[in-house]
C-alpha cells in the first residue's frame, strides 16, 4: 500500500508539473503574439512656423549726423558706425527688420538737410549692414528731390538684397512686396499722409499711395491677402510732436482693419505713441498696431524727440493634423530708445533705454534747448504712453 501511495503521488506531481509547464508555456505564446501586433500611431500636427519680426521708425538724417560721419570716415567718403553701434546688437536676433528710411538715399544728389534731405549711400549701406532686409520709402520727405530722387533712391535699393516698399507704378503684382521666411510668407505696403505739398510732375516716375486712396489701398490689401499669410502696412501719419493718436489715425487705423490688414507700423510724429490690438466687430478681424516709433536717429531739438522704439512680435504659422493652419501674432513688445548727443549737437548715437543711464541723461545736449529731459522726464513719457502689457524695458 505504501508503494501504490507513492506511485499515485508520484503520478500527482508529474501532472501537476505538466499542467504548470502547460500553462507558462501558454502564457509565454501569447505574449509572444500579442508583440506582432502593429499599433497605429497617433497623428501629430506639424511643428510651428515661427518668424521673429522688428521695426524701426524714422532715420532721419539731418547735416549734423552726416557731417559727422564725413570727419569719421578715412577715405573721403561717410562712416556711420558710431552714430548706432550701441544699438544695432539688438537687432541680431531678429529675421525680419523693417525701417522707415526717412530720407532719400542716392548718389545722385549731394547730402542735404531739412527741408529737402537727401543722404549718401554709405547711410544706406549701414542700413543694409545692421540687417535691416523691409526698406521703407513712403513719407513725406519722398518726393524731396523730385523725380530723379524718386529713381535713383529706387536705384539704389533695388541694387540691394532688401524688400524696398513705398513706390508704386500701378502695377499691383510688382508693387506689393513680398517676403517668405520659415515658410510664412509676408506681404507689405506702404502709405503716406501726405508729402509736404510737393508733387512729381512726370507721370512716368514712381509715386507714393497716400493713407486717404481707399480706393487704391482696398484693391492692393485684398491682392496681398489673396497671396500671403500677413499683411503688414506702414502708414506715415498722424501730427508731429504729440504722443496723442489723432482722429485721422484712428479712422485710417479703423479701415485698415475692417479691410483684413494683420499689422500696422507707424511713423511721422517723431515721438512714441501707443500700441494697441484693434478688433473689428463686424468681421472679428484683429490687428496689432504700433501708431507711433518716433525717430530712429536725429538731430531735432526737443525732448520728447529723443524718445523712441523698437517694435517686436513673433509671427506663427500652427498647424493642425490635417496640415491646415492658422496665423496668429504673438510677444508683441516695444522696446524703448534714445537718441543721444553731447554739447551743440556733437556725437550723436543710439542707445537702448535699458543700456542707459542717468548720468547720460544729466548731459544730454538737448537740455540747452529743452531742459526738461532727464531719466525721470523719458521713464514717465515711456509708461504713460505705452501700455504695460507691449512694454519691454527692464
Amino acid at each position: 500500500m505504501k508503494r501504490k501511495r507513492r506511485f499515485f503521488a508520484a503520478v500527482i506531481c508529474l501532472l501537476t508539473a505538466l499542467l504548470l509547464f502547460g500553462c507558462v508555456k501558454g502564457q509565454n505564446t501569447d505574449i509572444s503574439s500579442s508583440s506582432d501586433i502593429i499599433e497605429t500611431p497617433v497623428p501629430t500636427p506639424k511643428p510651428d512656423d515661427r518668424v521673429s519680426f522688428i521695426a524701426r521708425g524714422d532715420n532721419l538724417i539731418h547735416g549734423a549726423i552726416y557731417l559727422q560721419a564725413r570727419r569719421r570716415a578715412t577715405d573721403g567718403g561717410y562712416d556711420f558706425d558710431y552714430a548706432y553701434e550701441n544699438i544695432e546688437y539688438y537687432f541680431e536676433d531678429f529675421y525680419v527688420k523693417f525701417i522707415n528710411q526717412e530720407t532719400c538715399v542716392n548718389d545722385a544728389f549731394e547730402p542735404s538737410t531739412y527741408p529737402l534731405f537727401s543722404s549718401p549711400i554709405e547711410l544706406g549701406d549701414k542700413v543694409v549692414e545692421m540687417g535691416f532686409n523691409v526698406i521703407g520709402t513712403s513719407n513725406n520727405h519722398s518726393y524731396d528731390k523730385g523725380a530723379a530722387g524718386v529713381r535713383s533712391t529706387l536705384n539704389y535699393w533695388n541694387g540691394k538684397d532688401v524688400v524696398n516698399v513705398g513706390y508704386y507704378t500701378g502695377n499691383d503684382d510688382a508693387d506689393i512686396k513680398y517676403l517668405t521666411v520659415n515658410n510664412i510668407k509676408m506681404a507689405f505696403l506702404a502709405y503716406t499722409s501726405y508729402t509736404n505739398g510737393l508733387k512729381l510732375y512726370d507721370d512716368t516716375c514712381p509715386y507714393v499711395i497716400y493713407t486717404d486712396d481707399f480706393d487704391t489701398i482696398d484693391r492692393q490689401v485684398a491682392v496681398a491677402k489673396a497671396n500671403a499669410d500677413v499683411v503688414i502696412v506702414s502708414c506715415h501719419w498722424g501730427i508731429e510732436g504729440t504722443n496723442e493718436v489723432s482722429d485721422n489715425q484712428y479712422y485710417v487705423a479703423d479701415h485698415l482693419n475692417k479691410i483684413g490688414v494683420d499689422v500696422i507700423i507707424g511713423t511721422h510724429p517723431h515721438v512714441i505713441q501707443k500700441c494697441e490690438w484693434r478688433t473689428n466687430e463686424e468681421n472679428g478681424n484683429k490687428t496689432l498696431i504700433c501708431y507711433s516709433l518716433g525717430n530712429f536717429i536725429s538731430a531735432q531739438s526737443q525732448a520728447n524727440n529723443m524718445i523712441a522704439g523698437l517694435f517686436q512680435f513673433d509671427i506663427v504659422k500652427k498647424y493642425d493634423i490635417n496640415g491646415d493652419y492658422i496665423i496668429e501674432l504673438e510677444n508683441p513688445y516695444f522696446v524703448p530708445t534714445i537718441t543721444h548727443y553731447d554739447y551743440n549737437y556733437s556725437n550723436i548715437r543710439n542707445y537702448i533705454l535699458k543700456d542707459y543711464t542717468p548720468e547720460l541723461a544729466a548731459n544730454h545736449g538737448v537740455r540747452n534747448t529743452d531742459a526738461r529731459f532727464s531719466y525721470d522726464y523719458v521713464e514717465n513719457i515711456v509708461t504713460t504712453v505705452i501700455p504695460k502689457e507691449f512694454l519691454l524695458y527692464k
